[in-house]
């Protein structure tokens, strides 16, 4: 009897085993180059650096702010156990900034921006008017916009379909020094076709799941947002019809439907990145996922699709037990974007309330905006002091002086509130003064 239960027992298993599926949608069937086995930090951290393309602190002359230059060292040191200048290209990456000022600020770029931002300043830096206050949406700009931010590495896990495998080698040709030139493209665009075809044939459901989620890594890289969005949802549906993890697709579907023209910020960043990020807290690409979604949501925080209490929740998401040992980096990275919005909202009133265009200072909608401009400024304030406070229990002799820099700047950006209140104070009166009547009751005040 006992034989026939063991039996049995090994049947039922024999039978179980047959139709377990593998994880194959997760960061670590991607970027640990032994499925299961220890991650190659130095390597992933490597394809990082690889793809961070125009993305230099060094504004003019080749020098940079020391605060920027030691802020970056250290954040990347402490985040990579990486040394030198791959350290500081790190932390500068996790620090932010991307181009997001592109396009809006004349000839300025991400870098100055990030500069500006953690170096207080009351100087006017930024040459705004009300066309750069109130964009357009085009997906064309966003694109633009993105080519100079941090993104995903390619894969280094070289186990898979046979079309999978043939697709790894074919990228170990990608220039990473050019992700965007005609040669990537192409090359991309080979390995596009070929998986988009065994797609139509592949039954095994293991790997149409890889090929699908690199199908979406390999749009996301080169900045096909909307391909990457689609294919990262088809690999989200069969991962969970397998009952598997997702957590790669699901970071690509949510940061790739940033670039929508309209979506639900709160599904994304409450379900989607919280799941991509918590479902698999330990692997050695966290800290550099949360500013990817970061500095793409920056891009949308600027055109005011978005509000920035979304900051708060991405804050909630690093706060969570799993990745306490990443907090002082993850804080870190998260108040850097704080300070860059504070910046733009800083210079948006500023130059509004003091332009010499007539036009601009009669406009009721410039004093709209810039009485906008101060609510968010003072939200702003609120989320970092939040995020401030935590960074206190975490303090030690090794990171005090770091920490400290953040503690001064946030300072320095709340006692311009008065300053910034007068400005608007001001743009009011001119207003009021410029009609017959207001210039006559202006007379008598």
């Amino acid at each position: 009897m006992k034989t026939i239960v063991i039996s049995i027992l090994c049947f039922l298993l024999t039978t179980q085993t047959s139709y377990a599926y593998i994880e194959s949608a997760t960061f670590e069937s991607f970027y640990d180059p032994s499925f299961n086995q220890s991650s190659s930090y130095s390597l992933v951290i490597a394809g990082v650096l690889a793809l961070i393309t125009g993305f230099a602190i060094f504004i003019t002359g080749g020098t940079a702010s020391p605060i920027i230059l030691s802020i970056g060292s250290w954040l990347g040191a402490i985040s990579s156990g990486l040394s030198g200048v791959a350290a500081t290209n790190y932390g500068l990456a996790l620090l932010g900034g991307g181009s997001i000022a592109s396009g809006g600020f004349g000839v300025l770029g991400g870098a100055s921006l990030l500069a500006a931002a953690l170096t207080f300043t009351t100087e006017v830096i930024f040459d705004y008017t009300l066309d750069s206050v109130v964009n357009e949406y085009k997906y064309s700009r966003l694109i633009e916009q993105s080519k100079d931010l941090p993104s995903l590495p390619l894969p280094i896990n070289i186990s898979g379909s046979a079309i999978y495998e043939n697709s790894i080698e074919l990228l170990t040709d990608f220039d990473k020094n050019s992700p965007f030139s005609s040669y990537n493209k192409k090359l991309i665009d080979k390995i596009i076709v070929r998986l988009n075809n065994n797609k139509k044939t592949n039954t095994d459901l293991d790997e149409r799941l890889k090929e699908q989620t690199l199908l979406s890594l390999l749009y996301f890289v080169t900045n096909d947002f909307k391909n990457a969005k689609s294919n990262a949802f088809s690999a989200i549906v069969l991962a969970r019809s397998l009952q598997l993890k997702r957590t790669l697709p699901a970071f690509i579907f949510a940061t790739s439907s940033l670039y929508d023209k309209e979506f639900d910020i709160d599904e994304l960043t409450n379900n989607y990145l919280n799941y991509s990020i918590l479902a698999e807290p330990e692997h050695s690409l966290t800290p550099i996922l949360f500013s990817i979604y970061l500095d793409r949501l920056s891009l949308r925080l600027h055109d005011n699709l978005v509000q920035s209490n979304v900051l708060n929740d991405v804050f909630l998401i690093m706060n969570s037990p799993v990745l306490r040992h990443r907090r002082t980096v993850n804080y870190t990275t998260l108040i850097s974007r704080y300070f860059i919005q504070l910046k733009l909202e800083q210079q948006k009133i500023q130059v509004l309330a003091t332009t010499l265009n007539r036009t601009i200072r009669k406009s009721p909608k410039t004093l709209t905006i810039a009485t906008n401009s101060f609510l968010k400024y003072e939200r702003l304030l609120d989320g970092s002091e939040a995020i401030i406070n935590k960074f206190i229990p975490l303090i030690d002799a090794q990171n005090r002086t770091q920490l400290s820099n953040f503690f001064r700047l946030w300072g320095s950006y709340n006692s311009d509130k008065d300053r910034l209140q007068t400005l608007i104070r001001e743009l009011h009166r001119t207003q009021e003064c410029d009609s017959f009547f207001g210039f006559i009751k202006c007379l008598f005040k």
